[in-house]
């Protein structure tokens, strides 16, 4: 006798498009507005009744990858055919098609976009695009990210800022009306900016050609959390009390001679995150000499500079001993002299050091000395992160030379252990006497 097969639980049966058609078409619309752009726009070929509905779904998101290769032609249909606010709007422009910008931003405008990504890819010397003054109408902004080579005019009279406006990013953008006056009333007159990143910025002083002299500026934004400033450059800035930040990035090393290092620092002094590059033109003196404040709420370090001499040491330790409750170092370029460490060394500095990073390392002498240094000095240590240069010798009788040198190595935390992080190869070393 045959035994018939078991059967499988019954499926219910999948509700017929009738079903979906009969709900309300608010529900529909807000069904569509959570979905990608281009899975929205294929519901029109669904039934009848979701046709056009993508088309006033509130709060679309208006989104292509950049790099995606999408004719600006058919964004700027789309833009044209939505009749309800668009949430948000990102596309990455080429130098031959700039100019759409213009069409775009207007009907951005008036549709109440919340988020605009416009990356002007491409863009350098005559191809940069000076940008409508529409921009300063999208008044319902709360992200604004502009980057590659584009300018942002001046203001039209009472509208500097977004009283909306909790993330502003700009990279590689020029003000070339009214300088840095015109990024500071930007920032200034946006009260709820909690997000700032500045890259590569551009100015002309009064109308001239542009130049790297500039004027004192500060940066007003009360709510701010998080702010990245990422420039050769020095140009100008100057920053109020911060009472909410708590992520910081400044990467400029070219500061003006008796440039008041001491007083920029001390507004970071509630911060967690902090990436400092130390100023390269002042390397002759200690330029945190006389910094009092006590960074408590400092978890995370990153710094960019040459510990070879000892003003740049005294600046770091410094540092290091307003800094009880440090857990996490990243040093870059730490070709140290370990006399002179150990000569100011401060005892404590290290207590509750958990994670150490040495990047773009060469191993030479003075940079494995103060590996030894570290391993010797903090007590707490969990993981000590090595990254060398492209260039290391990848072979495993380099590392394996490199790895020996290292376990010679006195550790004040019997936790701590090794990664060796060699491009492109990712190397843990479970068995080295750091497992």
């Amino acid at each position: 006798m045959e035994v018939s097969p078991p059967r499988g639980k019954s499926r219910p049966p999948l509700p017929s498009a009738s079903i979906v058609d009969s709900l309300p078409p608010e529900i529909l619309e807000k069904i569509v507005s959570h979905l990608p752009l281009r899975d929205a726009v294929r519901t029109s070929a669904i039934s009848r009744a979701w046709r056009r509905l993508w088309e006033s779904a509130p709060g679309l998101a208006l989104e292509w990858d950049w790099g995606a290769d999408t004719d600006p032609a058919v964004a700027g249909a789309v833009l044209a055919r939505c009749s309800a606010p668009v949430r948000s709007f990102c596309f990455d422009l080429l130098v031959e098609s700039f100019w759409r910008s213009d069409d775009w931003v207007p009907l951005l405008a008036a549709k109440g976009v919340q988020i605009l990504k416009l990356n002007f890819s491409g863009g350098a010397g005559i191809d940069i695009h000076y940008m409508d003054a529409s921009i300063f109408s999208c008044r319902g902004l709360t992200c604004l990210h502009l980057s590659g080579g584009c300018e942002i005019p001046a203001a039209p009279s009472g509208l500097a800022g977004f009283p909306k406006l909790t993330c502003l990013s700009l990279r590689k953008v020029g003000f070339p009306d009214n300088g840095v006056r015109g990024l500071e009333a930007l920032i200034a007159e946006s009260p709820l900016l909690e997000v700032l990143r500045l890259g590569e910025l551009w100015f002309t002083q009064d109308g001239g050609e542009y130049d790297h002299s500039f004027e004192q500026w500060t940066i007003q934004a009360p709510n701010l959390r998080i702010l990245s400033i990422t420039s050769y450059y020095y140009y100008g800035w100057q920053i109020e009390e911060l009472p909410s930040i708590k992520e910081v990035e400044i990467t400029s090393s070219d500061y003006p001679t008796g440039y008041d290092f001491v007083k920029l620092i001390t507004r970071f002094a509630r911060v967690k995150d902090l990436c400092l590059e130390m100023p390269c033109k002042l390397r002759e003196v200690n330029v945190l000499e006389g910094l009092s404040c006590s960074f408590e709420n400092l978890k995370k370090l990153t710094l960019q500079t040459k510990l070879n001499i000892l003003p740049t040491i005294l600046s770091t330790l410094h540092f290091l001993k307003n800094a009880p409750y440090l857990e996490t170092l990243h040093v870059e370029e730490a070709e140290v002299s370990v006399d002179l460490l150990n000569a100011h060394w401060i005892g404590s500095s290290f207590a509750n050091l958990r994670t150490v990073i040495m990047d773009s390392i060469r191993c030479r002498p003075n940079e494995m000395h103060f590996i030894e240094f570290v391993l010797f000095n903090a007590p707490q240590l969990r993981e000590l992160r090595v990254l060398p240069i492209p260039s290391f010798p990848r072979s495993i009788k380099a590392n394996g030379k490199f790895l020996r040198e290292i376990a010679k190595y006195r550790k004040a935390s019997p936790q701590a252990r090794l990664v060796v992080t060699c491009h492109p190869v990712f190397i843990m070393h479970p068995t080295s006497p750091f497992a």
